[in-house]
């Protein structure tokens, strides 16, 4: 059966949606100190929130409303979001939000669609970030372009955050199980961020999205180097669950 451009948008847009959703709830960013351990600072995200709805966006249930500004389509933004809490360590402090975007041609090999990360499943759909600088909104729609706004990567703060920003996975403190989870590693290390030769040494976590299955969750080592580039070291599961759930 063929499927209307119209319907196959409201389908991607409602996956997209609950992708964003079931990611956002079991694991949750917090600031970390410069020896990697939690600590208290400043509500992360006002500076962003703030200044994009200066510059006439609206905040919704389900992210930024930024149609007013044009951002949207300028982008080609299905939807926009404040930062990951994660992020709001780096260097320079710049209002930035979180710009999901998908190919509604639906052949991932044929894509034109730029993004950092690709977030879907079978419905190709990328996430990039929308960066506002000196009063104009700008694209980050690559690494090496994420890299020349905030490179190099000196304190463990930062390297966290290019962790988080340049690869799927998200910081976890709480080790216990998320919500229909059971603990499958023997021992968990909480997220943690250290210093390594070349670089920094960041434990992140990430869960399966896509397909038919229990959607386990991994810690992921990753490899910070200075020069800002990200790479998965290993990974270990440590939450699996008995549910069978498939996701498109």
């Amino acid at each position: 059966m063929s499927l209307s451009p119209h319907l196959k948008s409201v389908i991607a847009f409602l996956i997209l949606a609950c992708m964003a959703l079931a990611a956002a709830q079991p694991l949750s960013a917090e600031p970390v100190s410069s020896t990697g351990q939690k600590s208290n600072s400043s509500a992360p995200g006002d500076l962003s929130t703030n200044a994009f709805i200066k510059a006439g966006c609206s905040a919704g249930m389900s992210g930024l409303d930024c149609s007013r500004t044009g951002i949207d389509r300028r982008f080609n933004c299905s939807m926009i979001f404040n930062a990951s809490e994660g992020l709001d360590n780096l260097s320079p402090k710049i209002p930035m939000a979180e710009c999901l975007t998908y190919d509604n041609g639906y052949d991932n090999s044929q894509s034109q669609v730029q993004g950092i990360i690709r977030v879907g499943c079978m419905v190709p759909a990328y996430k990039k970030y929308i960066v506002l600088v000196d009063g104009e909104f700008r694209s980050i729609s690559t690494a090496d372009e994420f890299k020349s706004y905030f490179a190099p990567v000196e304190t463990p703060l930062e390297a966290l955050s290019f962790a988080v920003a340049l690869t799927d996975s998200v910081p976890r403190y709480d080790t216990s199980p998320p919500d229909g989870y059971f603990q499958v590693a023997s021992t968990i290390e909480p997220t943690s961020v250290k210093k390594v030769e070349g670089g920094f040494e960041v434990r992140l976590f990430n869960m399966e999205v896509c397909g038919c299955g229990t959607h386990p969750y991994y810690a992921v080592d990753y490899l910070v180097t200075t020069s800002g580039d990200v790479t998965e070291l290993s990974r270990q599961k440590v939450y699996d669950s008995s549910m069978m759930i498939c996701m498109d």
